[in-house]
């Protein structure tokens, strides 16, 4: 599947999967399985850091922008979500520059590369069952 990356700086897009399955296909050995289960864990904690961000924002709070910003880079990283990780390097150096505007701004990205993120990646559904 194809997804239409976030605009980059220039204003160019980018096209590709908001995920790199390949990142964890070699931690994973391709188990599809355990890949969709830690996408899924994934897209559960960059919801929680995104509503984070977007609180600290509102509340004008760039130390706690930064931190929630910091975090889901990297797992972003980790996951291989590229335009996410991108986007949330993006806020995490505006909020530490104390970039209140350029901070606003910055959300539009990482509302995109979330957007993105969230329609790839499957809805966890609980634990998997495990063999004895």
């Amino acid at each position: 599947m194809t997804a239409r990356s976030p605009a980059s700086s220039d204003g160019d897009s980018v096209r590709g999967p908001a995920v790199d399955r390949s990142v964890l296909g070699e931690w994973l050995a391709g188990d599809a399985a355990a890949i969709d289960e830690l996408l899924a864990l994934f897209r559960d904690s960059a919801l929680t850091e995104h509503a984070r961000i977007a609180e600290a924002l509102a509340l004008g709070d760039l130390t706690a922008l930064a931190r929630a910003a910091h975090r889901l880079r990297g797992v972003a990283l980790s996951m291989g979500a590229h335009a996410l990780a991108e986007a949330a390097a993006v806020l995490d150096t505006t909020a530490k520059a104390g970039q209140s505007a350029a901070c606003l701004r910055a959300m539009s990205g990482l509302e995109a590369a979330m957007s993105l993120m969230v329609a790839e990646v499957p809805i966890a559904q609980g634990p998997r069952a495990r063999s004895s």
